[in-house]
C-alpha cells in the first residue's frame, strides 16, 4: 500500500485518470501510482500488458504509461511532469531497473499492486533519455506545456490522426512485474458496510457496492443497496441502490462491464455493443421501478424498515455504467431515455462510474448541489441527444 503525498493526493483527486512516478518512504525508494477505470484495471490482473511511455520537447519531460487493454486502441495516460521530486523519481527508476506499481481505481483508493521490472537495454536507454544537461522544467501547467504534451499525445496514440510528424522525441518501454495482489477495501456507512475486491469474480457487485460507497457520504442516513418491493407475502429486489433526501429519491441500476468472464481480446465496437444491451436491460428495470414506487408499493431495506420516497417529484433515475464507450451508434439508447421520461416523468441518465463521482465532488458532499447539477446535466443531453456528456467543475487554482 502507498500514502501519497498531499500535492499526489490533490492530483489523483482531481484527475480522472493518469500516471505518477514518484518517491517513497522518505526518497528512499519509488513507487508508479496509476489511476484508470475499473474495467481497465480489470484487463491489467488478466494479463494486459503495461508500458511506460515518454516524451522530451523543448526541456519538458512528457510520462505516461500505456495499457493494452483493447487490441485496436490501447489506453494512454500521461501529463507533463513539472516537480523535481518527480524528477529524481524517475532517474531513480531508471537506474534500478525496478518499482512497485499501485493502481488507484475512480474512488481515488488503491485496489491492487505489484513489482514492476524493466529489461536492463531498456533501463538504460531510459536512463540516458530521462537525462539532459540543463534539467527539465519545474514549474506551472504553463501554455507551452500544454502544446508539448498535444505533440507527446499525437506522437504517441495511434488512433489519433497524424497528418504532421510531431516534432518531440518519444521511448516507450515495457514493463515486466509480478502477480497483482488486489487490496480488500473496506466501506462503512450508516446502515450497511460492503467490501470491494478488484479481482472479485462477481463482477457486478464491485459497482454496485462502489456506488453504495459513493453515495454514502452524501446520503449517509437514506442510502440502501438492494431496497425490496414488496407484493403482498412476496417480495424482490426495486433496484440496485436506492438514496433520497427531503426534495428527491434516486434511483441506480448497475451494469458492470465484464472482463474476467468475457477475456480481453473482444474489439472496442463489440465491447461498445455489450454496454448498450446491458443499458438497454437497466432502462426498462428502471422505468418499472418508478412505477411499482410511484403506486404505493411498500419499499424497505433489507431489514425489513419501511423507506420513506419523495413521491411527489420527479425520480433521478440513473443507469450506472462501469465504463461509457464512445464506439457505436448510440441513437437508440438516446430515444429510449427520452421515451422512459416521457412515460415517468421522471430523469433519465446514462453515467458512468468516473462521471458520477464527478458530479460528487464538484457537489460537494450536498444532496441539493447533486440534484441540482444532475438536472442541469439533463438538460445538456436533451438538447445535445447526447449520453456522452462531462461536467466539468471550475476549481480553485491553488487545488493542485
Amino acid at each position: 500500500m502507498h500514502l501519497p503525498n498531499e500535492r499526489i493526493h490533490r492530483e489523483l483527486r482531481s484527475e480522472q485518470g493518469g500516471a505518477w512516478f514518484v518517491l517513497a518512504n522518505k526518497g528512499e525508494e519509488t513507487a508508479v501510482l496509476i489511476k484508470a477505470p475499473t474495467p481497465t484495471l480489470k484487463a491489467l490482473l488478466s494479463g494486459s500488458a503495461l508500458g511506460f511511455i515518454f516524451g522530451s520537447k523543448d526541456g519538458y519531460l512528457c510520462c505516461g504509461v500505456r495499457i493494452y487493454d483493447v487490441p485496436e486502441a490501447a489506453i494512454l495516460l500521461c501529463s507533463v511532469q513539472r516537480h523535481d521530486d518527480e524528477h529524481t523519481a524517475l532517474r531513480k527508476i531508471a537506474l534500478n531497473g525496478f518499482t512497485p506499481v499501485f493502481l488507484y481505481n475512480e474512488m481515488d483508493v488503491c485496489v491492487a499492486w505489484s513489482d514492476g521490472k524493466l529489461l536492463p537495454h531498456e533501463s538504460k536507454a531510459l536512463s540516458e533519455f530521462v537525462t539532459i544537461p540543463q534539467g527539465f522544467y519545474v514549474g506551472q501547467f504553463t501554455a507551452q506545456a500544454s502544446s508539448v504534451l498535444d505533440s507527446f499525445c499525437s506522437a504517441t496514440d495511434p488512433t489519433l490522426p497524424n497528418l504532421d510528424t510531431p516534432d518531440i522525441k518519444t521511448i516507450e518501454i515495457s514493463v515486466e512485474h509480478g502477480p497483482w495482489t488486489s487490496n480488500t477495501v473496506h466501506f462503512v456507512g450508516e446502515h450497511d458496510a460492503h467490501s470491494i475486491i478488484l479481482d472479485d469474480k462477481d463482477e457486478g457487485s464491485i459497482l454496485e457496492k462502489a456506488a453504495w460507497a459513493s453515495l454514502e457520504s452524501v446520503f449517509s442516513h437514506n442510502l440502501h443497496k438492494s431496497p425490496q418491493v414488496h407484493y403482498g407475502e412476496t417480495h424482490r429486489e426495486l433496484t440496485d441502490v436506492i438514496a433520497s433526501y427531503q426534495y428527491g429519491t434516486f434511483l441506480i441500476e448497475a451494469k458492470d462491464l465484464s472482463v474476467f468472464a468475457a477475456g480481453t481480446t473482444r474489439t472496442q465496437v463489440r465491447r461498445a455493443l455489450g454496454v448498450q444491451k446491458q443499458i438497454k436491460t437497466a432502462i426498462g428495470q428502471l422505468v418499472g421501478a418508478s412505477k411499482k414506487a410511484k403506486r404505493g408499493e411498500k419499499v424497505t431495506d433489507l431489514n425489513g424498515n419501511i423507506l420513506q420516497l419523495v413521491l411527489d417529484k420527479p425520480f433521478h433515475c440513473i443507469v450506472l455504467v462501469s465504463d461509457l464507450l464512445l464506439d457505436g451508434d448510440w441513437d437508440e439508447i438516446v430515444a429510449l431515455l427520452c421515451d422512459a421520461m416521457i412515460e415517468t416523468r421522471d430523469f433519465f441518465q446514462v453515467l458512468d462510474l468516473s462521471e458520477l463521482i464527478n458530479l460528487l465532488k464538484g457537489s460537494s458532499g450536498k444532496a441539493e448541489l447533486l440534484d441540482y447539477n444532475l438536472m442541469e446535466r439533463q438538460k445538456a443531453f436533451v438538447e445535445h441527444r447526447s449520453v456522452h456528456i462531462r461536467c466539468n467543475f471550475i476549481r480553485p487554482e491553488n487545488t493542485l
